[in-house]
């Protein structure tokens, strides 16, 4: 048994890897992979689940007496979370459970169906066989990886301790977590030796909680280390990515596992593996798991989509984020001289910046004096491009800067701007900065950028998509200018 499970392990670390419908047409394969693994029963037949526009392999988990003595809700339940969890790792659904009572018992769940929502293959009359199949042999897999969980093979029957009806509630989280449920009156307790588990439940309340060894908790954690999500945080809820299907778990349901997690362990701790499926979300701490029942599948997920879309368009109203600008062409003068001014007096480390001159009504042309508090060992490049290391071991320095507005129809050349060096000899300045509407051409970069090389003068350009991108970071100065651009949200 121990050879073969070690070859199943190392089966599991490859077929983990496939996804969509090829778990569907390459199951693992191994010598009983087709045959049932009591207590995870694939049933014979789909179903129409209700809310499901399409056929569903489904699952039973039910025991008999002589396999387990007294009151089964805790092994019907236990073992159903526990067999969704698993294909929810595993990519293969996101499944809902359905409790059923048991006959003759009343309040006693006698069985447990695991319907596979979201499940990956699309199901029909024709391939329901082959997909039974598979969905047997990867429930049989499971089960291997789940016997450091349960202990399968242990000669000892599964039974309860002799003394479980007394252990029960003296467990000193028992009542804790009672007055945390608000007093439910149809609690059950269950504690056993084989499985080792001692459990707790109120249907009413929504919550199951099984308490193992600390060996048992981490094999479980192994078996369920595929589960690995991408996750951002909702208007109400996280939404996350896993494996093909997607969850979302609201921040009420996270804020009570964590207090129930905490009241039965003490503590909180910061490894919890937090794993959704369609109808429970499982919290899982050191010896711990807690499942609250709710809603965690696809329509949750799209509820926050969609506030999320909502929340965008709101946004890009605000940050422009993904917004679109386009000039109001030809280019009001004074306008775009005011704007850019504007522009460059929110750039960090800048003091004072004024024109001086008049307005060049045909291409801007004024110049703006500026004076610039910059790294004193950034001597080349421009302020913006400055790193913290610089600001820190260097220092600042004020330098001054003459900055030029140009703006044609369409490319600015090298004949626009000339005499840069007498410019900035007039104004005794130590760098210059070309603003450029729409673009510089070639020559002129070429020009600039021997500038900036060959002497010690700071030299630096924008063009419109640099514009763009400066008033999409103050939105404030954009909406000021409705003469030359317009924002296309």
């Amino acid at each position: 048994m121990n050879a073969q499970m070690g070859k199943e392990f190392n089966l599991y670390s490859l077929v983990v890897e496939r996804d969509g419908e090829d778990t569907l047409t390459e199951p693992p394969i191994f010598p009983c992979s087709e045959e049932p693994h009591e207590p995870f029963l694939v049933r014979e037949t789909p179903i129409n689940f209700p809310s499901q526009n399409r056929l569903l392999l489904w699952g039973t988990v039910r025991t008999v007496g002589d396999q387990f003595d007294g009151d089964r809700t805790d092994v019907h339940d236990i073992f159903a979370i526990v067999w969704a969890s698993v294909m929810r790792a595993f990519g293969l659904a996101s499944p809902i459970l359905r409790y059923e009572e048991h006959i003759i018992a009343p309040n006693e769940i006698g069985a447990c169906h695991v319907a596979f929502t979201q499940c990956p293959w699309r199901i029909s009359e024709t391939n329901f066989q082959q997909a039974k199949r598979s969905m047997t042999a990867w429930t049989s897999l499971g089960f291997h990886l789940l016997d450091e969980v349960f202990k399968w093979y242990r000669i000892v029957p599964f039974h309860r301790s002799n003394r479980a009806a007394q252990e029960e509630m003296s467990a000193p989280w028992v009542p804790l977590i009672t007055r945390y449920l608000k007093n439910p009156n149809d609690v059950i307790t269950s504690k056993r030796r084989y499985p080792n588990w001692h459990y707790f439940a109120s249907r009413k309340r929504g919550i199951s909680i099984i308490r193992m060894p600390i060996t048992n908790i981490t094999a479980l954690k192994r078996v369920l280390s595929p589960f690995s999500p991408d996750m951002v945080r909702g208007e109400e809820a996280y939404a996350l990515f896993a494996n093909g299907i997607p969850n979302a778990i609201p921040y009420r349901t996270i804020k009570q596992g964590q207090k129930l997690l905490s009241l039965v362990e003490n503590k909180l701790d910061r490894k919890i593996l937090i794993l959704p499926i369609d109808s429970h979300c499982l919290f899982i701490g050191e010896r711990t798991i807690i499942a609250v029942e709710g809603e965690f599948g696809y329509n949750t997920f799209q509820k926050e989509q969609e506030l999320f879309f909502e929340r965008r368009v709101i946004e890009n109203r605000v940050f422009f984020a993904e917004s679109k600008i386009t000039w109001n062409t030809p280019l009001n003068a004074r306008s775009m001289e005011s704007l850019c001014l504007e522009l460059i007096q929110r750039e960090p480390g800048v003091i004072r910046a004024k024109p001086v001159g008049d307005t060049n009504d045909r291409d801007g042309g004024r110049d703006i004096v500026i004076d610039w508090r910059i790294p004193t060992q950034h001597t080349k490049g421009w302020v913006e491009d400055a790193s913290q290391k610089d600001v820190v071991s260097g220092g600042v320095k004020t330098i001054r800067i003459i900055a030029q507005i140009k703006y044609r129809s369409k490319t600015i050349g090298k004949r626009d701007v000339q005499d840069i060096r007498d410019t900035l000899e007039h104004y005794e300045a130590g760098g210059f900065l070309l603003i450029a509407h729409p673009r510089i051409s070639s020559s002129l970069l070429d020009h600039l950028e021997k500038l900036r090389n060959s002497t010690n003068l700071l030299t630096d350009w924008w063009d419109s998509a640099d514009l763009e991108r400066k008033l999409k970071q103050h939105p404030d100065i954009a909406r000021c200018y409705p003469d030359i651009l317009t924002i296309l949200i």
